[in-house]
């Protein structure tokens, strides 16, 4: 009786432990993730007058946690390398996202020495990453969000996108649409640069011009 009590003991406890190291190696869900990117502008999303393939491109984060986000503590760089393409800036509240646009990682690069290459999102296929600054290792940056996305969403003004916002990746390709049979699919509405990824016929919920957005993240 008491052989077969410690025995049972005994397995409640490594059931105990199994879970705890299952706990402890699953990452919980990052606060800020990548939300919205465009790869291949054809159309002046920076709101400069003039389309540029380099100076368009932009990407979106999303406050998917219930705190403040301080933005400087948060980088992008292009999966393929290590080489930092920008410095995030700002202070991002719950539920809400910010837009960050080619020029603005020129700009960063050139004050910092690091080129000017821009966000650098190739047009083939690209892997973004959203890194963050360890807080136990200041020289360190630990990645808390990576979109890996393929040709057809890198197309002329079609941009990977979140729906709704922080959720599964779509396409959103009312500009140019997409009619083929590769993942994710397109789902009839425009991108939506600073605004809420969500959709009603194609119009988005949170409209914003391209110029009050670009304004508001300057």
């Amino acid at each position: 009786m008491r052989e077969g009590f410690w025995r049972t003991g005994v397995g409640v406890l490594l059931l105990a432990i199994s879970v705890s190291l299952f706990l402890a190696a699953t990452p919980a869900r990052a606060q800020l993730v990548l939300n919205e990117i465009l790869a291949d502008p054809a159309s002046d999303w920076d709101a400069d007058g003039e389309v540029d393939a380099r100076l368009d491109e932009w990407i979106e984060v999303y406050n998917a946690g219930a705190a403040d986000v301080h933005l400087t503590e948060y980088w992008v760089r292009d999966g393929l390398g290590e080489a930092l393409h920008l410095n995030l800036f700002g202070v991002l509240p719950p539920g809400q996202t910010a837009v960050f646009y080619g020029y603005q990682a020129v700009a960063w690069q050139q004050e910092n020495d690091a080129g000017s290459s821009g966000l650098s999102l190739n047009n083939g296929g690209d892997t973004v990453q959203l890194l963050r600054t360890d807080p136990d290792d200041p020289e360190n940056l630990l990645l808390v969000d990576e979109k890996i996305y393929g040709p057809h969403e890198a197309v002329d003004d079609r941009a990977a996108g979140r729906l709704p916002d922080g959720e599964d990746w779509s396409l959103f390709d009312e500009l140019n649409p997409y009619e083929g049979d590769e993942l994710p699919a397109g789902n009839g509405c425009e991108p939506t640069p600073g605004g809420s990824n969500v959709c009603d016929n194609g119009t988005p919920v949170d409209a914003a011009t391209w110029s009050g957005v670009r304004e508001r993240w300057r």
